[in-house]
């Protein structure tokens, strides 16, 4: 009875796949279908393509005590941004088509260690205030769709800090969910196990700045294996997306360097333990070494000794 519920669930088309489908242009078919399942319209076409012209934002906030004041929380607060424009007209380096952000708002233990564990540049000290003015910057002007990896909490947390980041996305992309149809499965992943089944190099996960930009990441290629499973040989446009998607998400990262690992503790043989009636004798050999201490002279006492008697 399990393995049959289990199976009637694997890879269930969601309506993050019709709506990923929409945004980046392929599989048409599914696009005329995404009306019926009321996948809402996103954004508008970029000329002469079938790519809506909007940012894919990623955002990612560490763990939050919901039933405690937010201000009074530290928090590290990734963001990344993928233009679709560069995929009509892709740059000429694709390490620069992903913009990734990290902010801190608090000098605590956890935002400094976040910090040191950023690949993507400098971190910026924010107030949440602030940060709700950086985001609208960011996407100043433009359609928008937000993405990350569980998203339940972190659309709570931004509600808290201003409601108008989610209520003016065209979309909110899961990638747990929209993870669930392209690799056929039947239970979530969390990132770490995404990425990697996905090709993805990765390092330093658990910083928000860098979950953010591998969520994002995760999304383009899960595009991919989804617009590949149903691919026809002679779309030759849709292979050249599929290719710059897979390009941008295994843009190659200085993860040598910027890997922080603690140095390796040297080896030292484990010390045998000693068992209760050892302890007991070894007690009773350091007894009866004090008693004979104690009983024996001090050498000055002896010498004295010595010369009295001569």
């Amino acid at each position: 009875m399990e393995q049959k519920l289990m199976a009637a669930h694997r890879g269930v088309l969601r309506e993050e796949n019709l709506a990923l489908r929409q945004i980046l242009g392929y599989t048409r078919e599914s696009i005329d279908a995404a009306a019926t399942l009321q996948v809402p319209q996103i954004g508008r076409f970029i000329p002469n393509t079938s790519i809506k012209d909007i940012l894919i934002v990623a955002i990612d906030i560490d763990h939050i005590l919901m039933q405690l004041p937010i201000q009074d929380q530290s928090h590290h607060i990734g963001v990344s941004l993928l233009d679709t424009r560069c995929l009509a007209s892709p740059v000429d380096d694709m390490r620069e088509a992903i913009t990734s952000y990290q902010f801190i708002t608090k000098d605590s233990p956890s935002c400094r260690n976040a910090e040191k564990r950023f690949l993507f540049g400098e971190t910026e000290m924010i107030s949440l205030s602030g940060l709700a003015t950086r985001v609208a910057e960011l996407v100043h002007g433009r359609d928008y769709v937000l993405v990350g990896h569980g998203t339940v909490e972190d659309v709570k947390v931004l509600n808290r800090i201003d409601p108008d980041i989610v209520g003016r996305a065209g979309y909110i992309f899961d990638t747990v969910k929209t993870a669930q149809f392209p690799l056929q499965l039947y239970y979530r992943y969390n990132l770490e196990t995404l990425l990697d089944e996905l090709g993805i190099k990765h390092a330093n996960l658990h910083a928000a700045g860098n979950d953010a930009h591998f969520a994002l990441k995760a999304l383009l290629m899960l595009a991919v294996r989804d617009g590949r499973l149903g691919q026809h040989p002679e779309n030759s446009g849709e292979e050249d997306l599929f290719s710059t998607l897979d390009t941008i998400a295994h843009a190659p990262v200085n993860l040598s360097v910027l890997i922080s690992k603690s140095p390796p503790k040297p080896f030292a043989p484990k010390k045998e333990k000693l068992g209760i009636y050892a302890k007991r004798r070894l007690r009773a050999e350091m007894k009866a070494k004090r008693k004979i201490l104690e009983a024996t002279p001090p050498a000055q006492t002896a010498v004295e000794s010595l010369e009295e008697g001569n």
